[in-house]
């Protein structure tokens, strides 16, 4: 499974002599960044402490979930098709969930860096590179739409070497929503599955 390595492993075997381990690495992992941002990993701890001593409520962090992850991501068949589906994704460990919400760029999944085109008439467009053909670019950009590109109108093309999903989340939510959504993330199943069971080491969740 992909949860048996961690970020440390992985970054070893990235930069590994042999080239078809490295490739084997990025093609199932993605890109894992070389090193942490400090700054990122001071946001990390302190949120996954707050998590852990805030009970949250998942009925209303499935709502803040539709409003902000759900651009993006899908869960128990919500959401939009742009990121990752997080149902069986990302959500194997408490600590790594937190890490992928807070810290997206430490690990990027395959085809998930987020691509720039500039066009001909002045815009710049960033989304995840859907096609790269001869005529065309095509874009799957927030939301779940594709935006098309003429090959002819096409200025410039460029791949970060981030994430598509923004760094700061935690500046669009306050603590409690934080605390709401993560006691939603951390559930198996959807909220009113009676039978739904938290990930291990997850913070206090409030069932209604």
């Amino acid at each position: 499974p992909t949860s048996a390595l961690n970020v440390t492993q992985l970054r070893n075997l990235q930069h590994s002599r042999d080239p078809e381990i490295a490739r084997q690495v990025k093609a199932i992992w993605g890109t894992i960044r070389d090193g942490r941002n400090p700054r990122r990993e001071q946001v990390v701890e302190r949120i996954r402490g707050e998590i852990r001593r805030t009970p949250g409520d998942p009925v209303a962090g499935q709502a803040v979930f539709a409003r902000l992850c759900g651009q993006c991501h899908k869960i128990h068949g919500q959401g939009q098709d742009v990121g990752p589906d997080i149902t069986a994704n990302g959500r194997n460990d408490f600590d790594q969930l937190v890490s992928n919400v807070f810290d997206p760029s430490l690990v990027i999944g395959p085809g998930y860096q987020a691509t720039t085109v500039a066009t001909a008439d002045g815009r710049v467009l960033t989304g995840l590179l859907a096609e790269d053909g001869k005529d065309r670019i095509v874009l799957k950009i927030q939301g779940g739409k594709l935006e098309t590109i003429p090959r002819d109108q096409v200025e410039q093309v460029k791949t970060a070497e981030v994430s598509l999903m923004p760094e700061e989340v935690e500046k669009q939510l306050s603590p409690r929503e934080i605390a709401d959504l993560f006691a939603f993330l951390c559930l198996d199943k959807p909220p009113s599955d009676p039978s739904a069971r938290p990930l291990p080491g997850a913070g206090p969740i409030v069932r209604r």
